[in-house]
């Protein structure tokens, strides 16, 4: 892979770069009295290890490869500091196959960007980067505290936030609701739906006794199954048109593409369809769920996993270590979790979220929400 030398950091990054230089003076003087970049990398790890030996525990952590809680819990802050540039240096050169970007070579080398940075203002490195490295070197020379917050404190950054359990926010969705049922009584009315469990005995019923009654099917897990919606037309219609015209464009590509749709009613009944004042964005974690993005439309169809544990070879373990069965029934990535996935009904799952873990077997059609045939 082609050494990025010559990318010019932007301003923001170069007043960030300036901030480091000023505030660590060690830094700037290993990097002054270093040769080139092989020296730099060796002075600096002899400072991180100097950090090491001056606490009880970090040498033993780092160089003798002691482990377990004891030992971990004796590390000060500034040992997982030296500990991780360390790493960073140990690991530098290291090239790592990226199957999110169709194999490309990504090479690891994060303390190099920092000294071509620190050198003449180049490197690749991008704002959010060297922001890291200068709360990294805070953390190493001890400026940067670490304590855990009081409860009041989490209490108070918590209120800073709508949630679920506001009375406003309750009101807003249960608003949804009724505007997602009024259009599925309607579809019902028309003959456009016609399902053996949801359906009126007294089709001549007003329309408030219809709600209440649709109101009852709300709480039931198979009506969410049975109603999701599978198009952008649907989902749009569902929410009001709310939708603009570009987004549109996005999620009727992303339907071109391929991409399956499955919203039930409830997930859709937490989007907002209004601006109201507070609560302006607010629901947007969620509405990244049920959105499609761009990069996911381009990626769709040349995805092999989202994460190296994805790829299994059969009879060797995975990259977590678990040795998984042929198939596609078992899929285990965490250490105390594994996913059950059923040739069944089971197997469509409750919704598709834009960020599915198992988005590649979608791709091939081992997933999908083919309830009929999946019965």
């Amino acid at each position: 892979m082609q050494e990025r030398t010559t990318i010019a950091i932007e301003g923001q990054s170069q007043k960030i770069i300036d901030l480091i230089k000023e505030k660590h003076s060690r830094l700037t003087t290993i990097f002054k009295q270093s040769s080139d970049y092989s020296d730099f990398e060796k002075k600096l790890s002899e400072w991180a290890k100097e950090i090491l030996s001056e606490g009880e525990a970090g040498t033993d952590y780092y160089e003798e490869k002691k482990t377990g809680k004891a030992v971990f819990d004796r590390l000060r802050w500034q040992d997982f500091a030296a500990i991780r540039i360390l790493d960073y240096i140990d690991n530098t050169g290291r090239e790592v196959e990226d199957k999110n970007l169709r194999g490309e070579a990504i090479t690891n080398e994060p303390i190099k960007i920092l000294y071509r940075a620190l050198k003449n203002g180049t490197g690749g490195g991008k704002v959010a980067f060297f922001l890291d490295m200068l709360y990294l070197f805070d953390q190493l020379e001890h400026s940067q505290q670490h304590s855990l917050p009081e409860r009041a404190q989490i209490e108070d950054w918590m209120k800073r936030h709508p949630s679920g359990l506001d009375q406003e926010i309750i009101q807003l969705r249960e608003q949804n609701r009724d505007r997602i049922l009024n259009k599925i009584i309607q579809k019902i009315d028309s003959g456009e739906i016609n399902d053996r469990k949801y359906y009126f005995e007294d089709a001549k019923a007003s329309h408030e006794d219809k709600l209440a009654i649709a109101r009852k099917w709300w709480s039931e897990r198979l009506f969410h199954l049975r109603f999701a919606f599978r198009t952008p037309k649907t989902i749009n219609e569902m929410l009001g048109y709310s939708l603009s015209d570009e987004t549109m464009h996005t999620l009727m590509e992303a339907q071109e593409a391929g991409i399956p749709f499955f919203v039930n009613p409830y997930y859709l009944s937490l989007l907002n369809t209004q601006s109201i004042d507070g609560y302006i964005a607010a629901d947007q974690p969620i509405r990244d769920y049920i959105i499609y993005s761009r990069q996911l439309i381009d990626e769709f169809g040349h995805i092999e996993a989202w994460e190296k544990e994805d790829l299994v070879k059969p009879g060797k373990p995975n990259a977590a270590g678990w040795l998984l069965p042929d198939g596609h029934n078992i899929h285990r990535r965490y250490p105390e979790v594994a996913i059950m996935i059923p040739d069944s009904m089971g197997r469509a799952c409750g919704g598709l979220c834009a960020s599915c873990q198992r988005m590649y077997d979608f791709q091939s059609g081992h997933l999908n929400f083919d309830l009929d045939k999946l019965k």
